[in-house]
Protein backbone atom coordinates (compact mmCIF):
# COMPACT_ATOMS: atom_id res chain seq x y z
CA UNK A 1 0.00 0.00 0.00
CA UNK A 2 1.45 3.33 -1.06
CA UNK A 3 0.29 5.18 2.04
CA UNK A 4 2.06 2.69 4.31
CA UNK A 5 5.25 3.46 2.43
CA UNK A 6 4.65 7.17 2.98
CA UNK A 7 4.48 6.65 6.72
CA UNK A 8 7.53 4.43 6.83
CA UNK A 9 9.55 6.74 4.62
CA UNK A 10 8.40 10.11 5.91
CA UNK A 11 7.02 10.01 9.42
CA UNK A 12 9.49 7.69 11.08
CA UNK A 13 12.71 8.15 9.16
CA UNK A 14 15.73 9.85 10.62
CA UNK A 15 15.09 12.82 8.34
CA UNK A 16 11.65 13.33 9.80
CA UNK A 17 13.06 13.16 13.28
CA UNK A 18 15.40 16.09 12.71
CA UNK A 19 12.62 18.68 12.50
CA UNK A 20 13.70 21.62 14.62
CA UNK A 21 11.71 22.03 17.82
CA UNK A 22 11.79 25.76 17.22
CA UNK A 23 9.59 25.25 14.19
CA UNK A 24 6.76 23.80 16.29
CA UNK A 25 3.55 25.79 16.27
CA UNK A 26 2.06 27.63 19.22
CA UNK A 27 0.09 25.76 21.89
CA UNK A 28 -3.32 26.95 20.72
CA UNK A 29 -2.97 28.17 17.16
CA UNK A 30 -6.68 28.01 16.37
CA UNK A 31 -8.00 27.83 12.85
CA UNK A 32 -9.29 30.43 10.44
CA UNK A 33 -12.10 28.02 9.52
CA UNK A 34 -13.83 28.67 12.88
CA UNK A 35 -15.19 32.04 11.70
CA UNK A 36 -18.92 32.22 10.90
CA UNK A 37 -19.52 28.63 11.93
CA UNK A 38 -21.91 26.69 14.15
CA UNK A 39 -21.34 26.62 17.91
CA UNK A 40 -21.32 22.85 18.33
CA UNK A 41 -19.76 19.78 16.74
CA UNK A 42 -20.70 16.15 17.50
CA UNK A 43 -17.81 13.67 17.21
CA UNK A 44 -17.90 9.88 17.40
CA UNK A 45 -15.34 8.40 19.82
CA UNK A 46 -14.66 5.01 21.35
CA UNK A 47 -15.10 6.28 24.91
CA UNK A 48 -12.97 5.73 28.00
CA UNK A 49 -9.35 6.83 28.25
CA UNK A 50 -9.11 7.39 24.50
CA UNK A 51 -11.92 9.91 24.66
CA UNK A 52 -10.41 11.54 27.75
CA UNK A 53 -7.11 12.08 25.94
CA UNK A 54 -8.91 13.49 22.92
CA UNK A 55 -10.73 15.88 25.21
CA UNK A 56 -7.60 17.01 26.99
CA UNK A 57 -5.38 17.41 23.95
CA UNK A 58 -7.83 18.45 21.24
CA UNK A 59 -11.50 18.92 22.17
CA UNK A 60 -11.04 21.31 25.08
CA UNK A 61 -8.25 23.35 23.38
CA UNK A 62 -10.48 23.63 20.29
CA UNK A 63 -13.35 24.96 22.40
CA UNK A 64 -11.00 27.38 24.16
CA UNK A 65 -9.61 28.65 20.87
CA UNK A 66 -12.88 28.88 18.93
CA UNK A 67 -15.80 28.81 21.37
CA UNK A 68 -17.19 25.76 19.57
CA UNK A 69 -18.38 23.05 21.96
CA UNK A 70 -17.40 19.44 21.18
CA UNK A 71 -19.95 16.76 22.07
CA UNK A 72 -18.38 13.26 22.02
CA UNK A 73 -20.55 10.21 21.34
CA UNK A 74 -19.00 6.86 22.30
CA UNK A 75 -20.16 3.92 20.16
CA UNK A 76 -18.55 0.84 18.68
CA UNK A 77 -17.52 0.66 15.02
CA UNK A 78 -20.55 -1.44 14.12
CA UNK A 79 -22.95 0.92 15.88
CA UNK A 80 -21.28 3.91 14.23
CA UNK A 81 -21.77 2.51 10.75
CA UNK A 82 -25.30 1.23 11.33
CA UNK A 83 -26.59 4.37 13.01
CA UNK A 84 -24.92 6.68 10.49
CA UNK A 85 -26.72 4.90 7.66
CA UNK A 86 -30.01 4.86 9.56
CA UNK A 87 -29.82 8.57 10.34
CA UNK A 88 -29.08 9.43 6.73
CA UNK A 89 -31.90 7.25 5.43
CA UNK A 90 -34.27 8.97 7.86
CA UNK A 91 -33.00 12.41 6.88
CA UNK A 92 -32.19 13.16 10.52
CA UNK A 93 -28.41 13.13 10.96
CA UNK A 94 -27.36 13.89 14.54
CA UNK A 95 -23.59 13.38 14.27
CA UNK A 96 -21.05 15.46 12.43
CA UNK A 97 -17.77 13.51 12.47
CA UNK A 98 -17.35 9.75 12.39
CA UNK A 99 -14.09 7.79 12.42
CA UNK A 100 -13.99 4.96 9.86
CA UNK A 101 -10.79 3.29 8.78
CA UNK A 102 -8.75 5.43 6.40
CA UNK A 103 -8.47 2.55 3.93
CA UNK A 104 -12.24 2.29 3.54
CA UNK A 105 -13.04 5.96 2.90
CA UNK A 106 -13.39 5.59 -0.89
CA UNK A 107 -15.75 2.65 -0.47
CA UNK A 108 -18.18 4.50 1.83
CA UNK A 109 -17.92 7.85 0.05
CA UNK A 110 -21.68 8.01 -0.53
CA UNK A 111 -22.07 8.55 3.22
CA UNK A 112 -19.41 11.24 3.48
CA UNK A 113 -18.84 14.88 2.65
CA UNK A 114 -16.48 15.48 -0.25
CA UNK A 115 -13.57 17.51 1.14
CA UNK A 116 -12.00 18.15 -2.24
CA UNK A 117 -8.29 18.75 -1.79
CA UNK A 118 -6.36 19.91 1.25
CA UNK A 119 -6.37 23.54 0.14
CA UNK A 120 -9.53 23.93 2.22
CA UNK A 121 -7.76 22.53 5.31
CA UNK A 122 -4.60 24.63 5.65
CA UNK A 123 -3.28 23.02 8.84
CA UNK A 124 -3.76 19.52 7.42
CA UNK A 125 -1.99 20.54 4.24
CA UNK A 126 0.98 22.15 5.98
CA UNK A 127 1.48 19.91 9.02
CA UNK A 128 0.33 16.45 7.94
CA UNK A 129 2.53 13.89 6.27
CA UNK A 130 1.89 13.22 2.56
CA UNK A 131 -1.56 11.74 1.82
CA UNK A 132 -2.95 12.66 5.26
CA UNK A 133 -5.87 14.35 3.55
CA UNK A 134 -8.05 12.09 1.47
CA UNK A 135 -10.97 13.33 -0.57
CA UNK A 136 -13.49 11.97 1.94
CA UNK A 137 -11.60 12.14 5.22
CA UNK A 138 -8.41 12.96 7.08
CA UNK A 139 -6.10 10.45 8.77
CA UNK A 140 -5.86 11.12 12.49
CA UNK A 141 -4.34 8.07 14.22
CA UNK A 142 -1.99 5.31 13.08
CA UNK A 143 -2.27 2.09 15.05
CA UNK A 144 -3.04 -1.60 14.79
CA UNK A 145 -4.86 -4.43 16.53
CA UNK A 146 -2.13 -6.80 17.73
CA UNK A 147 -2.26 -10.01 19.71
CA UNK A 148 -1.74 -9.13 23.40
CA UNK A 149 -0.67 -11.58 26.09
CA UNK A 150 -0.03 -11.86 29.83
CA UNK A 151 3.70 -11.13 30.13
CA UNK A 152 4.02 -12.73 33.58
CA UNK A 153 2.44 -15.97 32.44
CA UNK A 154 4.19 -16.26 29.09
CA UNK A 155 7.22 -14.00 29.49
CA UNK A 156 9.83 -16.74 29.15
CA UNK A 157 8.39 -18.11 25.88
CA UNK A 158 6.27 -15.29 24.48
CA UNK A 159 3.73 -16.06 21.77
CA UNK A 160 4.74 -14.80 18.34
CA UNK A 161 1.46 -14.48 16.46
CA UNK A 162 -2.05 -15.72 15.83
CA UNK A 163 -1.04 -19.37 15.49
CA UNK A 164 0.06 -19.22 19.12
CA UNK A 165 -3.24 -17.60 20.11
CA UNK A 166 -4.92 -20.76 18.80
CA UNK A 167 -2.38 -23.05 20.54
CA UNK A 168 -4.15 -23.65 23.85
CA UNK A 169 -1.83 -26.52 24.80
CA UNK A 170 1.39 -24.53 24.64
CA UNK A 171 -0.33 -21.36 25.89
CA UNK A 172 -3.19 -22.46 28.15
CA UNK A 173 -5.79 -20.15 29.57
CA UNK A 174 -8.94 -18.20 28.63
CA UNK A 175 -8.87 -15.80 25.73
CA UNK A 176 -10.87 -12.78 24.56
CA UNK A 177 -11.70 -11.49 21.09
CA UNK A 178 -13.76 -8.53 19.90
CA UNK A 179 -17.33 -8.62 18.72
CA UNK A 180 -17.48 -4.96 17.74
CA UNK A 181 -18.94 -5.01 14.27
CA UNK A 182 -15.76 -5.73 12.30
CA UNK A 183 -15.85 -9.54 12.00
CA UNK A 184 -13.58 -9.55 8.96
CA UNK A 185 -10.74 -8.77 11.38
CA UNK A 186 -11.40 -11.86 13.50
CA UNK A 187 -11.71 -13.89 10.31
CA UNK A 188 -8.38 -12.57 9.03
CA UNK A 189 -6.72 -13.47 12.33
CA UNK A 190 -8.16 -16.97 12.10
CA UNK A 191 -6.87 -17.43 8.57
CA UNK A 192 -3.40 -16.23 9.56
CA UNK A 193 -3.49 -18.76 12.41
CA UNK A 194 -4.48 -21.39 9.85
CA UNK A 195 -1.39 -20.69 7.78
CA UNK A 196 -2.69 -18.31 5.12
CA UNK A 197 0.06 -15.83 4.10
CA UNK A 198 -0.86 -12.26 5.03
CA UNK A 199 -0.60 -11.13 1.40
CA UNK A 200 -3.08 -13.84 0.36
CA UNK A 201 -5.86 -13.16 2.89
CA UNK A 202 -8.22 -11.45 0.47
CA UNK A 203 -10.66 -12.38 -0.78
CA UNK A 204 -11.41 -13.84 2.65
CA UNK A 205 -12.28 -17.51 2.74
CA UNK A 206 -15.15 -17.05 5.20
CA UNK A 207 -15.94 -20.77 5.45
CA UNK A 208 -12.34 -21.61 6.32
CA UNK A 209 -12.14 -18.72 8.77
CA UNK A 210 -15.27 -19.75 10.66
CA UNK A 211 -14.08 -23.36 10.76
CA UNK A 212 -10.84 -22.18 12.36
CA UNK A 213 -12.76 -19.95 14.76
CA UNK A 214 -14.76 -23.03 15.79
CA UNK A 215 -11.52 -24.39 17.26
CA UNK A 216 -10.87 -21.42 19.55
CA UNK A 217 -14.47 -20.55 20.41
CA UNK A 218 -14.57 -22.73 23.58
CA UNK A 219 -11.57 -20.81 24.94
CA UNK A 220 -13.06 -17.37 24.34
CA UNK A 221 -14.26 -16.23 27.73
CA UNK A 222 -15.43 -12.80 26.58
CA UNK A 223 -16.37 -11.33 23.22
CA UNK A 224 -15.73 -7.71 24.08
CA UNK A 225 -17.62 -4.75 22.65
CA UNK A 226 -15.57 -1.71 23.68
CA UNK A 227 -11.92 -0.75 24.06
CA UNK A 228 -12.48 -0.10 27.76
CA UNK A 229 -13.74 -3.65 28.20
CA UNK A 230 -10.69 -5.05 26.41
CA UNK A 231 -8.44 -3.23 28.89
CA UNK A 232 -10.47 -4.34 31.89
CA UNK A 233 -10.09 -7.98 30.90
CA UNK A 234 -6.29 -7.72 30.96
CA UNK A 235 -6.18 -5.48 34.01
CA UNK A 236 -8.28 -7.97 36.02
CA UNK A 237 -6.26 -10.93 34.64
CA UNK A 238 -9.49 -12.51 33.39
CA UNK A 239 -7.84 -13.70 30.19
CA UNK A 240 -4.28 -14.53 29.17
CA UNK A 241 -4.55 -13.46 25.52
CA UNK A 242 -6.58 -10.86 23.72
CA UNK A 243 -6.85 -8.87 20.50
CA UNK A 244 -6.57 -5.23 21.51
CA UNK A 245 -6.14 -1.94 19.74
CA UNK A 246 -2.52 -0.90 20.12
CA UNK A 247 -3.37 2.32 21.91
CA UNK A 248 -5.42 0.45 24.49
CA UNK A 249 -2.61 -2.06 25.00
CA UNK A 250 -0.07 0.76 25.33
CA UNK A 251 -2.21 2.59 27.90
CA UNK A 252 -2.70 -0.60 29.91
CA UNK A 253 1.02 -1.37 29.96
CA UNK A 254 1.77 2.22 30.94
CA UNK A 255 -0.67 1.84 33.85
CA UNK A 256 1.29 -1.17 35.12
CA UNK A 257 -0.70 -4.06 33.65
CA UNK A 258 1.81 -6.86 32.91
CA UNK A 259 1.19 -7.33 29.21
CA UNK A 260 3.17 -7.39 25.99
CA UNK A 261 2.15 -7.79 22.37
CA UNK A 262 3.38 -8.71 18.93
CA UNK A 263 2.69 -6.81 15.72
CA UNK A 264 3.11 -9.99 13.64
CA UNK A 265 -0.12 -10.19 11.66
CA UNK A 266 -1.67 -7.25 13.48
CA UNK A 267 -4.59 -5.68 11.62
CA UNK A 268 -4.14 -2.04 10.65
CA UNK A 269 -6.05 0.54 12.68
CA UNK A 270 -5.59 3.78 10.77
CA UNK A 271 -8.47 5.93 11.91
CA UNK A 272 -9.81 8.92 10.02
CA UNK A 273 -12.02 11.89 10.72
CA UNK A 274 -14.82 12.06 8.15
CA UNK A 275 -17.85 14.37 7.97
CA UNK A 276 -21.21 12.74 7.38
CA UNK A 277 -23.37 13.99 4.54
CA UNK A 278 -26.22 15.93 6.10
CA UNK A 279 -24.18 16.70 9.24
CA UNK A 280 -25.92 19.36 11.35
CA UNK A 281 -22.72 21.35 11.94
CA UNK A 282 -20.56 20.92 8.80
CA UNK A 283 -18.60 24.15 9.19
CA UNK A 284 -17.72 23.42 12.81
CA UNK A 285 -16.76 19.87 11.81
CA UNK A 286 -14.37 21.13 9.17
CA UNK A 287 -12.93 23.68 11.60
CA UNK A 288 -12.28 20.96 14.18
CA UNK A 289 -10.55 18.64 11.72
CA UNK A 290 -8.27 21.45 10.63
CA UNK A 291 -7.58 22.46 14.24
CA UNK A 292 -6.71 18.87 15.12
CA UNK A 293 -3.62 19.00 12.93
CA UNK A 294 -2.41 22.35 14.26
CA UNK A 295 -0.58 21.65 17.52
CA UNK A 296 2.49 19.37 17.46
CA UNK A 297 2.85 19.37 21.26
CA UNK A 298 -0.68 18.03 21.62
CA UNK A 299 0.05 15.25 19.14
CA UNK A 300 3.20 14.25 21.02
CA UNK A 301 1.33 14.27 24.34
CA UNK A 302 -1.48 12.18 22.86
CA UNK A 303 1.02 9.65 21.48
CA UNK A 304 2.78 9.41 24.86
CA UNK A 305 -0.52 8.77 26.62
CA UNK A 306 -2.26 6.52 24.10
CA UNK A 307 0.45 4.79 22.09
CA UNK A 308 -0.90 5.87 18.72
CA UNK A 309 1.18 7.69 16.17
CA UNK A 310 -0.48 10.60 14.41
CA UNK A 311 0.22 12.14 11.00
CA UNK A 312 1.44 15.43 12.48
CA UNK A 313 5.07 15.24 11.39
CA UNK A 314 6.45 17.77 13.89
CA UNK A 315 4.52 16.20 16.77
CA UNK A 316 6.10 12.80 16.18
CA UNK A 317 9.51 14.47 15.91
CA UNK A 318 9.12 15.54 19.55
CA UNK A 319 9.06 11.92 20.76
CA UNK A 320 12.18 10.14 21.96
CA UNK A 321 13.49 7.08 20.10
CA UNK A 322 12.27 4.83 22.93
CA UNK A 323 8.79 6.35 22.73
CA UNK A 324 8.65 5.93 18.97
CA UNK A 325 9.73 2.30 19.22
CA UNK A 326 6.53 1.48 21.11
CA UNK A 327 4.35 2.85 18.33
CA UNK A 328 3.04 0.67 15.57
CA UNK A 329 4.19 2.97 12.78
CA UNK A 330 7.90 2.37 12.91
CA UNK A 331 9.28 1.01 9.63
CA UNK A 332 9.81 -2.42 11.22
CA UNK A 333 6.25 -2.66 12.53
CA UNK A 334 4.67 -1.26 9.38
CA UNK A 335 6.02 -4.32 7.53
CA UNK A 336 4.23 -6.66 9.94
CA UNK A 337 0.73 -5.23 9.91
CA UNK A 338 -2.07 -6.29 7.59
CA UNK A 339 -4.47 -4.02 5.71
CA UNK A 340 -8.02 -5.00 4.90
CA UNK A 341 -8.86 -5.03 1.19
CA UNK A 342 -11.34 -2.15 1.11
CA UNK A 343 -12.71 -3.09 -2.31
CA UNK A 344 -13.48 -6.61 -1.12
CA UNK A 345 -15.04 -5.25 2.08
CA UNK A 346 -17.31 -2.89 0.15
CA UNK A 347 -18.82 -5.81 -1.76
CA UNK A 348 -18.91 -8.32 1.09
CA UNK A 349 -19.49 -6.30 4.28
CA UNK A 350 -23.16 -7.13 4.78
CA UNK A 351 -22.80 -10.83 4.00
CA UNK A 352 -19.71 -11.14 6.22
CA UNK A 353 -21.57 -9.54 9.13
CA UNK A 354 -24.55 -11.82 8.51
CA UNK A 355 -22.36 -14.94 8.52
CA UNK A 356 -20.60 -13.77 11.68
CA UNK A 357 -23.80 -13.01 13.57
CA UNK A 358 -25.17 -16.39 12.60
CA UNK A 359 -21.96 -18.12 13.75
CA UNK A 360 -21.49 -16.31 17.05
CA UNK A 361 -25.12 -16.83 18.11
CA UNK A 362 -24.76 -20.61 17.98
Amino acid sequence: MQFAKSIANVLFTSAAMTVAVGAVAADNPGTSLAKDTEGTVVVRTTGGLFEQELKKNFFEPFTKATGIRVIPVAVSYGEMMAKSKAMQQAGAVEWDIISPQYDELPTIKDMLTDLGDCSSLPNVASQGIPQTCGRYGVLYVIGARPMVYDAEKFGSTPPQGWADFWDTKKYPGPRALPNDGQPWLEMAEALIADGVPTDKLFPLDVDRALKKLDQIKPSIQVWWKTGDQSQQLMRNREVVMNAMFSGRAFASKKAGVPINWTFNGALADWGSWAILKGAPHPKAAKAFIDFYMSNPQAHAAFSRSMGYATPNKEGQALLTPDERNLLVATPENIKKIVHVDAAWLEKNRAETVRRWNEWISK
